[in-house]
């Protein structure tokens, strides 16, 4: 009890046991002097004392009730700080656990008091808006001064709980690639608490609104792709035959054979349009087996420079040595790399380049497969344009060939892309998730030194 009484409790404490121990002192003192005094003095001086004792008896009672009160005071402060710092630690948890779960969210979440100052911000929402100093500051603080007015608007359309607007306020950034949602937030009594912000990257939802417009596209083109093959094909094989004819017919007419060789030239391009039409309309089902990536490369490059005049080392092939064997149709992505090689030799430039890396150790990995060149490049506002149906930037383009390769990476669950290349030039990568199993990579590498052994070019 004496710990509780606290410091003023506990000097009060003790000076009440130095006047209990001084009166003890005086009455031991008191009784040798009236001892020597006559018996008519001493009586008044007995009388004296008794009132004096009296009067420390309730003077001791009420400090000794005092010092309860104290401790009893003491004793509540003590349980009332408990409680408070509880309650601080249950809310701090509650409020970490709030953080935690935002903080998971993928989308950015800020919160807005009544005051228009920023109370909290998810770490999706500090990445989108540039917050790295987190909650603290102005609402103004997390938005480009453009859309300033609009925020002010924004803003005071939520104070107010116009019913007559929308149910939540939008507005885009960044060329319209991120998307903010604004909604109010109010207690029972619909008093306005603040404003909840949610930012979304709607690029992916915009890509996917491209892919989806990409299939209706394909699927018109699916019903009409065998007519025109079968339309196209005997009229063009027809037209081809006649020039042959003539061309030999008349092999002393110098125009006749050059008439001839342009139709011939011209057929071949049509049949070539023809056959990338059906490669895109007719649905693909992949023939899928354990095969050596490096060889698939080495057998693209080869064919691509062949079919160019080039020689057959034209094309750089960089394999890498630790790609084990992965299950793939091994025809259909010779094609789509003998595609991408075209391309890179069309961009002009240095020859194009071969490469395949894997990352990962045991369990899941992902095997990148590059072909670059050091041409014109794509822009960059065009990179995801190229990929879709009949959108070319070359010349006589048919705007069919990358999607043939971005059929090929969804048949192989595989992700395609194009990205520009560091001192010009593009990229076109594709991503291969796979399980490393030990015993493919074991054969993998085996397969590689029995290459190398042989003289093989990698």
């Amino acid at each position: 009890m004496f710990r509780d009484l606290g410091p003023t409790g506990r000097i009060a404490a003790v000076l009440a046991l130095v006047a209990a121990a001084t009166t003890l002192v005086a009455g031991v003192l008191f009784l040798d002097d009236v001892a020597a005094l006559p018996p008519g003095v001493a009586a008044d001086a007995w009388r004296t004392a008794a009132f004096a004792l009296v009067t420390i008896a309730v003077t001791a009672v009420a400090i000794g009730l005092l010092l309860r009160a104290l401790s009893d005071r003491a004793e509540q402060l003590a349980f009332a700080l408990e409680e408070a710092r509880r309650e601080r630690e249950a809310r701090q948890r509650e409020l970490e656990r709030v953080q935690a779960i935002v903080d998971s969210m993928v989308d950015g979440v800020i919160f807005i008091d009544d005051q228009d100052r920023i109370s909290l911000v998810n770490k999706a929402g500090r990445a989108l808006k540039n917050l790295s100093g987190g909650p603290g500051g102005h609402v103004a603080d997390c938005h480009p001064s453009a859309s300033r007015q609009v925020l002010d608007r924004v803003m005071l359309y939520l104070r107010s709980g116009d019913d007559t607007g929308p149910a939540h306020s939008i507005i885009k950034e960044k060329e319209g690639r991120f998307e903010t949602t604004y909604a109010p937030v109010t207690d029972a009594a619909g008093k306005y608490l603040g404003t909840v912000m949610v930012i979304r990257d709607i690029a992916e939802r915009r890509h996917l609104e491209n892919r989806l417009l990409d299939a209706e596209r394909l699927s018109g083109l699916g019903q009409m792709s065998a007519q025109i093959a079968h339309e196209l094909r005997n009229p063009l094989n027809a037209i081809g035959g006649a020039a042959q004819y003539l061309a030999r017919r008349f092999a002393k007419e110098p125009d006749v054979g050059e008439y001839a060789t342009l139709i011939g030239e011209e057929v071949a391009r049509v049949n070539r349009f023809v056959a990338d039409l059906l490669k895109v309309a007719r649905p693909v089902e992949p023939v899928l087996a354990p095969a050596s990536l490096a060889r698939v490369l080495r057998e693209a490059a080869q064919k691509a420079a062949v079919a160019r005049g080039l020689p057959a080392d034209t094309v750089r092939v960089d394999a890498a040595g630790n790609v084990p064997a992965i299950d793939l149709d091994a025809s259909l992505l010779t094609d789509a790399l003998i595609n991408l090689i075209q391309n890179a030799f069309d961009a002009g430039g240095d020859p194009p380049e071969v490469a395949s890396t894997f990352a990962g150790e045991g369990g899941e990995g992902v095997v990148v497969v590059e072909v670059r060149d050091r041409g014109c490049g794509v822009p960059e506002d065009q990179l995801d344009e190229v990929t879709r149906p009949f959108v070319t930037t070359k010349p006589g383009g048919t705007g069919l060939g990358l999607v043939i390769v971005r059929r090929m990476a969804e048949v192989h669950r595989a992700r395609f892309e194009l990205v520009r290349r560091e001192g010009g030039g593009t990229i076109a990568r594709l991503h291969f998730p796979l399980r490393r199993v030990a015993a493919a990579a074991a054969a993998e590498g085996a397969e590689a030194r029995d290459d190398a052994s042989a003289g093989v070019p990698a």
